[in-house]
């Protein structure tokens, strides 16, 4: 009988490589491919081509940007992500800030212990103190361990792949995808598109 690992090891790992998902695309028969695996795997095609799954067998279109044009596959990402966090030792991970001050060398740079969201960097306990008081105001600092990696991994996945600092928000019905307000607003104003909640 298959346990739960070994489910997830079989789902997060690409047909083709073997080896763990990088950057998951979606075929419209909902096969999951590393990009660079697809990319090797039809590269004497064109965009606009028919080609098979390489599963399933099931043809579908190159799209027009190529491979790249295809859905991020969000489900195995986050399988692969999820397994990433719960698969690694846990690793001294340095200060981010000591580390600049050091000029790279890791020789006597402390630990870090906290994760200030607002800055994106990973702190030691002196280096956090100013984080608690700048300027007037607080910037929201996190310990770290599992829980604050699943909660950046939940942030990761609702970011715009186009716009980094953009949430997805809308679902647009035309191109059957979420996307950002700021995609909304430029690629895809004459679209009908509502919240992501409301439509789900």
């Amino acid at each position: 009988m298959a346990t739960a690992a070994s489910v997830t090891t079989d789902l997060t790992t690409c047909p083709i490589c073997l080896e763990m998902f990088i950057n998951p695309k979606a075929l419209p028969c909902l096969h999951a491919f590393c990009l660079q695996c697809l990319q090797g795997h039809f590269k004497d095609k064109c965009s606009g081509n028919k080609v098979p799954c390489p599963v399933c067998r099931k043809e579908f279109q190159i799209p027009v940007d190529g491979f790249e044009g295809l859905q991020p596959h969000f489900f195995i990402q986050q399988l692969v992500d999820a397994q990433r966090v719960s698969t690694d030792e846990v690793q001294e991970v340095l200060c981010v800030a000591c580390l600049e001050e050091d000029d790279g060398s890791s020789e006597e740079v402390a630990r870090a212990t906290t994760y200030c969201v607002d800055c994106k960097q990973k702190l030691c306990e002196r280096c956090s103190r100013p984080h608690k008081r700048l300027a007037g105001e607080t910037n929201q600092l996190k310990p770290l361990g599992a829980e604050l990696e699943q909660e950046l991994i939940q942030l990761q996945k609702d970011a715009c792949d186009k716009h980094k600092d953009e949430l997805v928000k809308l679902y647009c019905y035309q191109c059957n995808e979420n996307v950002c307000l700021k995609c909304y607003a430029l690629q895809h104003r004459n679209h009908k598109g509502e919240e992501i909640p409301k439509v789900a």
